[in-house]
C-alpha cells in the first residue's frame, strides 16, 4: 500500500524524495531485524524501546502508524539535510535528496559520527571524502562497514558528491 502523505500533488520534490527513500528502504508492515539486528518496520523505521514493547518482532503494524513514523523520520532527515546542504553551499534537489537519504539511514547526526568525512566535504576535499566513505582506513583498501552493508546507498552518496564537485 502506498503512503498518501503528500497533500499537494504539485510538490514534485517531496514525491521524488518519497519514492527514493521507499526504493532504498523498502516497505515492510511486519517488524523485522535489520542487518545490525535492530528492530525495524515500515520504511526503514528503527523502533524505539517503547515501540518494541508495543510491536515485537514479526508483529503487524497498522499502516497509519507506519505513515506517522515515516512523516516524523523524513522530517528529521530533511531538516538535517537542508542544514547540511546550506553548509556545503548546494541547492540541487538530487544532492539534497542524497543528503536526506544519508540522514534517514545513518541518523541526523551522521556528520558527528563521521567527523572526518564531514570535515572533508566542508573543505571541498571531495575525493578524500569518498575514500573515507569507501574504506575503513584509507589508503588501506579494506571496505567500510557501510559499503559492505548497503553498497547502493554508498553509491548514491558518492554520485551526489561527484555532482557537488562538478558545480
Amino acid at each position: 500500500m502506498l503512503l498518501n502523505i503528500f497533500k499537494k500533488k504539485e510538490d514534485k520534490f517531496m514525491q521524488k524524495l518519497f519514492e527514493h527513500i521507499k526504493l532504498r528502504e523498502g516497505y515492510k508492515q511486519n517488524v523485522y531485524l535489520d542487518v545490525l539486528g535492530k528492530a525495524t518496520c515500515g520504511i526503514g523505521h528503527l523502533l524505539t524501546k517503547e515501540e518494541k514493547e508495543k510491536y515485537p518482532v514479526r508483529c503487524l503494524v497498522p499502516s497509519h502508524v507506519i505513515d506517522d513514523w515515516f512523516k516524523a523520520d523524513i522530517d528529521t532527515a530533511l531538516t538535517a539535510a537542508k542544514k547540511q546542504a546550506n553548509v556545503l553551499s548546494v541547492e540541487d534537489d538530487d544532492i539534497v535528496i542524497a543528503l536526506v537519504s544519508v540522514n534517514y539511514q545513518l541518523g541526523a547526526n551522521w556528520a558527528r559520527k563521521f567527523p572526518k568525512t564531514w570535515k572533508l566535504l566542508c573543505h571541498r576535499h571531495y575525493d578524500d571524502a569518498i575514500q573515507e566513505i569507501l574504506y575503513k582506513n584509507p589508503p588501506d583498501k579494506e571496505p567500510s562497514s557501510w559499503i559492505e552493508q548497503t553498497p547502493v546507498r554508498v553509491e548514491d552518496f558518492i554520485i551526489a558528491i561527484e555532482a557537488i564537485k562538478e558545480k
